[in-house]
């Protein structure tokens, strides 16, 4: 006897929790805790359920062999949502990110080519000068707290900046340029209009956004005046082409060696994505390093004894040889990023109907694919709730389960984040200049240090007290 095949259901007929008239669940959010509210969602309803934001209705998986199929088949069954699409065409800066097909494509290879290691071996001593600023702006704080988010951005501004233009901005030692100031309005508005139940900003415009169009406005100004002065310098210095210094020049010398057409429009798109993700995402993960480390001295200890021994006098690692034999700071840092991925929530849609975990899915559906969960699970990582850095050591042992398909703090698939080299580069190098010339402790003990999603997710209320080594 044959058995009939189940039929898919719809996604109205998906596990979820119950909705509200016109607004759905957004009486149910707390929006800067909105992963966390969806991770105990998907505890209660399983690998798929369905939410709705206002009428538009998402669905949210947690499978770990799903999500890794839906990265894997991007750009070609899957791709990045064209809602976020959409909102950043609007704001200006639709580049490499958020781009599909052959536009993603074409902009990849440029983009990937830039930040290849190479480049970024050319980088590391401009790198290793503003590591040691933010090494002396420490030393001269004299246990006065500070908001740990807020100090290594200034570190992540400045190293992009530098790396995507070639300018020394400095914001470390100086209050820093204007343009500083305008990128920080971007990602709070970006996180507001993608979970928003409709594109408000179109017809009515609060102060907020008024102040975001100016912000874009101004950032745009100054990225195409940078521009128009690299463009002139390569004219001038052709060797520039042979040999970039800056990630705009790498841009340029890709255009003219693969005989690419960049528009200008898709220059500065890229410039302002490289300059967003570089100044969050690097700067949150260091955060909730650092928070790890004063959590647990035992690893602080070893992380310091393996500084002592690369380091040698220096208070700085003085090249990318030194920063490649940091193991155990490198697996401090994986570590953070299982427990505290800084993107735990991916967008993606398919672009042709699918059936996905016995469910018929639409083209143009809106899957929440949440990576968390599975990097928590006992089934992917042994004592998966336990801070073991040592996981990650293969002299350690490891054990097991052991499974790095869970870990995707960079994405997976042909959409992997190019600039993976660039952000373990400035994490190893921050934290072992960290635990090399620093004891550091909580600003206010006991204080409760909380996961804030802003777009990307970083530790709300984290405060530092910075004392030299003793």
């Amino acid at each position: 006897m044959t058995t009939a095949a189940a039929q898919p259901v719809s996604i109205a007929r998906l596990p979820g929790p119950r909705t509200a008239p016109l607004v759905g669940n957004l009486h149910q959010l707390d929006l800067p805790r909105l992963h966390q509210q969806l991770e105990r969602w998907a505890a209660e309803y399983g690998p798929i359920y369905r939410i709705a934001l206002g009428r538009r209705q998402r669905v949210c998986v947690s499978d770990l062999d799903t999500i890794n199929t839906m990265l894997r088949e991007r750009p070609d069954t899957f791709r990045r949502t064209r809602h976020i699409e959409t909102i950043m065409d609007e704001m200006g800066f639709n580049g490499v990110f958020s781009r599909d097909g052959e536009a993603w494509r074409r902009q990849r290879k440029v983009v990937a080519h830039a930040l290849n290691p190479a480049h970024l071996a050319q980088f590391y001593p401009a790198m290793r000068e503003t590591t040691e600023r933010l090494r002396r702006r420490w030393a001269g704080t004299q246990g006065t707290a500070l908001e740990v988010c807020r100090e290594l951005m200034r570190y992540t501004v400045d190293v992009t900046a530098h790396l995507a233009f070639g300018i020394d901005v400095n914001t470390i030692e100086t209050d820093g340029p204007v343009v500083q100031q305008q990128l920080d309005r971007v990602f709070p508005m970006l996180f507001r209009r993608t979970v928003a139940p409709f594109p408000y900003w179109r017809y009515l415009k609060t102060p907020a956004d008024r102040e975001l169009d100016r912000a874009l406005a101004a950032i745009r100004t100054t990225v195409v005046d940078f521009t128009e002065r690299c463009r002139e310098r390569m004219r001038a210095e052709p060797g520039l082409f042979a040999q970039p210094t800056n990630f705009l020049e790498a841009i340029l010398a890709a255009q003219a060696e693969e005989a690419v057409d960049f528009s200008d429009d898709e220059i500065y798109a890229n410039v302002i994505t490289l300059m967003l993700a570089g100044e969050d995402t690097t700067a949150n993960t260091l955060a909730w390093a650092c928070k790890f480390l004063v959590d647990f001295p035992q690893h602080f200890a070893r992380a310091r004894a393996e500084a002592d021994a690369v380091l040698g006098a220096d208070t700085v690692a003085a090249d990318l040889d030194a920063i490649r034999r940091l193991d155990f700071i490198e697996a401090l840092a994986h570590e953070t990023m299982r427990h505290k991925p800084v993107a735990p929530i991916l967008g993606v849609e398919p672009k042709v109907d699918i059936e996905l975990l016995g469910c018929h899915l639409p083209a143009g559906t809106e899957i929440l694919a949440l990576t968390r969960p599975n990097a928590m699970s006992d089934d992917h990582f042994a004592a998966a709730e336990r801070f073991e850095p040592g996981r990650w050591l293969r002299a350690d042992g490891g054990e097991e389960p052991h499974n790095p398909r869970a870990f995707m703090p960079f994405g997976a698939g042909p959409r992997f984040c190019p600039g993976r080299g660039l952000a373990m580069l400035e994490i190893k190098a921050v934290l072992a200049m960290l635990v090399r010339n620093f004891d550091i402790a909580l600003a206010t003990p006991g204080r409760d240090v909380r996961e804030q999603l802003n777009f990307t997710m970083l530790p709300e209320g984290l405060a530092l007290r910075f004392a030299a080594r003793t």
